[in-house]
């Protein structure tokens, strides 16, 4: 990489047509931003083109952009980078609706925050190194260390839970002792209200009743009763309150639901929207079931609307509870290393304050399996594990406690005693998509295809849109089958597909056989994930594949021309 953040081989485009596309992209109503990002977005580029680039800096957009005082710590506080990942997502989702229209594009190279514009149809930057660090300063490099016999590795898994559990103890009072302007979050209120017309009265009321259901199994918002009210902070706890107004109608083909979200301290309409679902085909129930489910699941999931205001909101680095959980699932599904690495000491922190909080052991359970696999020291897995059977013995029902067990126990090799976790939490969370996906993964990789493929596709009908982890299984399956064709026509349907999704359709498009398309596809690959052979040794290393799926893999991975390391590093589950 060039010195001035761009790949070599790029397309960059000239400073007139770059200051045009600033300003057609700053006044598109398509662009749909907050303010905040809107200002995130205008301060870097009045740098660049004012000839401040080299003040385009983390301290700088704290202070400037997000009110941070002058006393800011980017190494402590990552509002900045997480900001920055969330505005990339979204220049790019945006690009990729406007794709067919000629002109340039506004990148921000990652690592860095200083914009360049290039080409509208050349690929986007790709992840710089130096960006995120290493879990507890550990090398992501492959050990060299040689993993002890599977006995003995269960065995070290489960005593190192007792050191690990006095290291706790201590890191949750060094964590706490550090932060004096501790801050305990709980989850978010939220309080639904429904409008119907009178012949449709008796519908909404039930969708209201099946909404509220269906939210709280979730488990990441609670709802309120009686009228709302602004959030009051009672002692140093933070508590949100989200109004959701709701209208419902029916008519002889269709069922839908208008909804929108507002914070009730201030009174602003976060999001707006609607779903639909047509009752052709199948019983008037099942629609309002459907629809139900999507919205609930928009609404409530840990990533959904009302969980990413809470991500959003100016917290200190050493709050607790809540969001420290929101904080520290973010970072798993992100494989941040940075986050993960503050999610160990605020979560640690949380359980020290309330050892019954079963969420918070949980997404720890689900850490300690990363930085086990990050750093081979595998009495993290016992200590993982530990935690998750405990989040389920709090919490029966969790989907977060499933979903820790579900992943603790696949790495440890109980596969069986994984899936039958996993399949008691879909069916105590019926609406939860996410967990059907990441259980279709574990079923599939186990030799199941039949019944991996049809939770995949139950996981995608339920969302109402593509999931990555069911769009994994769905493509690794037209690969087993030797349906490359197939394969990588499902892999390019992915919206801002990942690095092991990438490496599958690599594999696939090789297996075709039309060399020159293949490291055509490789080079756009590298630029945006250039670390490809570490994401084929961690998905080897991360999951146990049939032998004969492992070999077919192999065999496309050595034909693609990339690496195959045998030990892992970062991939989470």
């Amino acid at each position: 990489m060039a010195a001035n953040g761009v790949s070599s081989g790029a397309r960059v485009v000239g400073e007139d047509e770059a200051r045009a596309e600033a300003e057609r992209l700053l006044a598109d109503p398509r662009l749909h931003i907050s303010e905040r990002y809107r200002a995130f977005l205008r301060y870097i580029i009045d740098a660049r083109f004012e000839g401040r680039s080299d003040t385009i800096k983390a301290y700088s957009i704290a202070v400037d952009v997000f009110n941070r005082p002058a006393s800011f710590d980017p190494s402590s506080d990552p509002i900045v980078r997480i900001e920055a990942t969330r505005l990339r997502e979204t220049l790019q989702k945006y690009y990729g609706q406007i794709a067919d229209e000629p002109g340039a594009r506004l990148d921000i190279p990652r690592g860095r925050y200083v914009p360049v514009f290039v080409e509208r149809d050349y690929p986007p930057f790709p992840e710089d190194e130096d960006e995120f660090q290493d879990v507890d300063g550990a090398s992501d490099e492959p050990t060299q260390t040689a993993s002890p016999p599977d006995g003995r590795k269960r065995r070290y898994a489960i005593l190192g839970g007792t050191t690990l559990a006095a290291v706790t103890l201590v890191g949750s009072l060094a964590y706490l002792a550090a932060g004096p302007t501790h801050l305990d979050t709980q989850k978010p209120f939220v309080a639904l209200s429904m409008n119907a017309s009178p012949q449709d009265k008796a519908g909404g009321e039930a969708v209201m009743e099946d909404l509220a259901v269906s939210l709280a199994r979730f488990g990441t918002v609670r709802l309120k009763s009686g009228a709302s009210g602004s959030r009051v902070p009672r002692d140093a706890v933070e508590q949100s309150l989200y109004d959701i107004d709701l209208r419902y109608a029916e008519d002889e083909n269709s069922v839908s639901l208008w909804w929108q979200v507002s914070e009730a301290a201030s009174g602003e309409a976060v999001w707006t929207d609607e779903e639909r679902r047509g009752v052709a085909g199948e019983s008037r129930d099942e629609a309002m079931r459907d629809l139900v489910f999507a919205v609930s699941r928009r609404l409530a999931r840990p990533a959904g609307i009302i969980n990413s205001m809470e991500l959003r909101r100016n917290l200190p680095v050493s709050t607790t509870g809540n969001v420290c959980v929101l904080r520290g699932e973010f970072a798993v599904e992100q494989r941040d290393a940075v986050g993960l690495k503050a999610a160990r000491s605020c979560l640690v922190a949380t359980i020290a304050a309330d050892p019954t909080d079963s969420d918070a052991m949980a997404t720890l359970a689900r850490v300690y399996v990363w930085t086990g696999r990050a750093t081979g020291d595998d009495s993290y897995f016992g200590r993982g594990l530990e935690l998750a059977n405990r989040a389920a013995t709090l919490s029966p029902s969790s989907p977060r406690a499933a979903l820790a067990q579900l992943g603790v126990q696949y790495q440890l090799g109980q596969n069986e005693i994984s899936i039958a976790a996993g399949r008691r939490g879909v069916a105590l969370n019926p609406e939860n998509a996410d967990l059907l996906a990441k259980l279709s993964m574990v079923v599939f990789l186990t030799g199941h295809w039949d019944d991996g493929v049809h939770l995949a596709r139950q996981a995608v009908e339920i969302a109402g849109q593509p999931i990555r982890d069911a769009s994994f299984v769905l493509i690794l399956d037209e690969y087993r089958q030797r349906r490359y064709a197939e394969a990588v026509f499902l892999a390019r349907q992915v919206v801002a597909p990942d690095a092991p999704t990438t490496v599958l359709k690599l594999a696939a498009i090789a297996r075709i056989g039309d060399r020159p398309v293949t490291e055509q596809e490789i080079a756009a690959a590298r630029l945006q994930h250039p670390d490809l052979e570490r994401t084929v040794a961690a998905m080897f290393s991360g999951a146990r594949y049939d032998s004969n799926l492992r070999d077919a893999l192999r065999a496309g991975i050595s034909e693609a021309g990339l690496k195959m390391p045998e030990l892992a590093s970062n991939h989470a589950m």
